[in-house]
C-alpha cells in the first residue's frame, strides 16, 4: 500500500471519528433538550413546539425567569473561573486552542437556557459540544495544525446537520460559514463528517423532517413575487442585522451582567404570557405560520414580539444561536408580504412557499449563508431540489439589493 493511500485511509478514519463525535454531541443535546423541556413546562406527550401554547402562562413566565438567572450566573461564573471559551470562529481562524471543558459547559448552558424558554437558537449547543468532544481526543493524534482545525470545523458543522437532519446543507454550511474556504479537500471532509453524523443520529432517534409540509408547487405569480420580495425583505433583514451587530459587547464577568440578563428574560417572560410561540428557538413560531389560518391581529404582533425578544436578550449579553429564530422571523415576513399581495393585487402566491422563501432569506442574511440557506430550507421541509429555483431567485434579488445598500450607504453604517 502506497504512502498516499495510507494517509488517505488514516484521514478518512479521522473524519469518520469526527462525524461520530458530532453525532454523540447532537444526540446528547437532543436528549437533554427533551428532558429539560419536560421538567420546565410539564410537557409529557407531544413536542414542545406543538404543546407550548397549552402550557399554563404562569409556568411559562417562571420558567423563562429561571432561565435568565441560569444564563446570567452560569456565564458569569464560567467566564470568571474557566476563562472565556474560544468561539468556533476563533478556533478556526485565529489559531486558538479549544478548551473542551469550557466549550462543553458553554454549549450545555445554551442548551439549558433555550430549553427553559430563551428565545435564541440552540444550534450552538451541539456545535460547542462537538468541538469539545473532538478537541478532547485530537491531542492524542499526530496531525498538523491545519488538519486539526479542519476536523474541529467539520465537527461543529456536522453537529448542526445532525440536529436538523440536513446533511447536504451542512456540508455547504461548513465551507460557506465555518471555513470560509472552498476546496475539494474541504468538500470531502465536510461530506464525510456531515453524512456520518446525520446517519448516526437517524439510527438513534429516527429520520425526522423538522417541518413536515406537503410538496409545494410553483406558479408565475410566485416567481414575480420572489424577485420583488427579495428586494423588499432584504432591506428589512439587513436593517435588523445591523441593529443586532451594533449592540455593545457585554462582559460576562461584570456585575452589570448579573442584572441586565435576568431583566431581559423577565421582559421575554412577560411577552410569553401573550405570545407563547416566541419561547424556544423559534420552531414553534414557524410551525404556527406554516399550519395555522392567517390572523393578522396575532401573526404580526407575534413577529414583533419574537424580534424584540431576540434583540433584548442578545443586547443584554445572553448567548444563543440565530438559525431557528431567523427562520421564524423570515417566515413571518414572507407570510405578510404574500398575503398583502394576494389581497391587494389579487395574485395567487402559494402562502407556504412564501413562508419558506422568507425563512431562507432571513436565515441567509443574518448568518451569511446564501447557498446553504436555500438547501437547508428544502431539506428541513422535505422539498425536492427543484423547488430551490424560486428560493434561489429571491436570494439573488436580496443579495443584489444588499450589495447596493452597502455600496451607497454612508461609510459609518457599513458594519454588516
Amino acid at each position: 500500500m502506497s504512502k498516499k493511500i495510507k494517509e488517505f485511509t488514516k484521514w478518512t478514519v479521522l473524519l469518520v471519528l469526527t462525524g461520530i463525535s458530532a453525532a454523540i454531541a447532537a444526540s446528547l443535546m437532543i436528549f437533554l433538550i427533551e428532558l429539560i423541556q419536560g421538567l420546565s413546562f410539564g410537557i409529557t406527550h407531544g413536542s414542545f413546539d406543538d404543546q407550548i401554547s397549552y402550557v399554563n402562562p404562569i409556568r411559562r413566565f417562571f420558567s423563562v425567569c429561571l432561565s435568565g438567572l441560569l444564563a446570567a450566573f452560569g456565564w458569569h461564573y464560567l467566564s470568571k473561573y474557566l476563562n472565556p471559551s474560544p468561539t468556533i470562529t476563533e478556533i478556526v481562524h485565529k489559531d486558538k486552542e479549544p478548551k473542551p471543558s469550557a466549550n462543553f459547559l458553554h454549549g450545555l448552558l445554551q442548551m439549558a437556557t433555550v430549553s427553559m424558554g430563551s428565545p435564541l437558537g440552540r444550534e450552538g449547543a451541539s456545535r460547542e459540544a462537538a468541538v469539545a468532544i473532538t478537541g478532547s481526543w485530537l491531542p492524542f493524534i499526530k496531525l498538523d495544525k491545519n488538519k486539526s482545525i479542519l476536523l474541529l470545523a467539520c465537527a461543529s458543522g456536522a453537529a448542526l446537520g445532525a440536529v436538523y437532519n440536513a446533511p447536504l446543507a451542512t456540508l455547504i454550511f461548513i465551507m460557506e460559514n465555518v471555513l470560509l474556504s472552498w476546496s475539494w479537500k474541504n468538500a470531502y471532509a465536510a461530506s464525510v463528517t456531515s453524512f456520518i453524523a446525520v446517519g448516526f443520529v437517524n439510527l438513534v432517534f429516527g429520520s425526522e423532517i423538522q417541518y413536515n409540509i406537503q410538496q409545494l408547487e410553483w406558479n408565475t405569480d410566485l416567481f414575480i413575487w420572489s424577485l420583488i420580495s427579495g428586494c423588499l425583505l432584504a432591506i428589512i433583514i439587513y436593517t435588523y442585522k445591523s441593529l443586532l451587530e451594533s449592540s455593545p459587547k457585554k462582559d460576562p464577568k461584570s456585575k452589570n451582567y448579573l442584572i441586565f440578563v435576568p431583566l431581559s428574560f423577565i421582559l421575554v417572560a412577560i411577552l410569553s404570557l401573550y405570545f407563547p410561540e416566541i419561547l424556544g428557538n423559534g420552531k414553534a413560531g414557524l410551525i404556527y405560520y406554516f399550519n395555522q389560518p392567517f390572523s393578522a391581529t396575532y401573526a404580526f404582533p407575534l413577529f414583533l414580539a419574537k424580534a424584540l425578544a431576540v434583540y433584548i436578550t442578545f443586547y443584554a449579553g445572553a448567548y444563543g444561536g440565530r438559525i431557528a429564530p431567523s427562520m421564524m422571523m423570515g417566515g413571518a415576513l414572507g407570510l405578510f408580504t404574500a398575503q398583502l399581495s394576494n389581497m391587494i393585487l389579487h395574485s395567487h402566491i402559494p402562502i407556504q412557499f412564501a413562508i419558506l422563501i422568507g425563512a431562507a432569506l432571513f436565515l441567509a442574511i443574518i448568518n451569511n449563508i446564501p447557498i446553504a440557506a436555500v438547501l437547508f430550507l428544502l431539506e428541513i421541509t422535505g422539498q425536492p431540489l427543484i423547488n430551490g429555483i424560486p428560493v434561489a431567485m429571491a436570494m439573488a434579488s436580496a443579495y443584489l439589493t444588499i450589495y447596493f445598500l452597502k455600496k451607497f450607504a454612508p461609510k459609518k453604517s457599513r458594519k454588516v
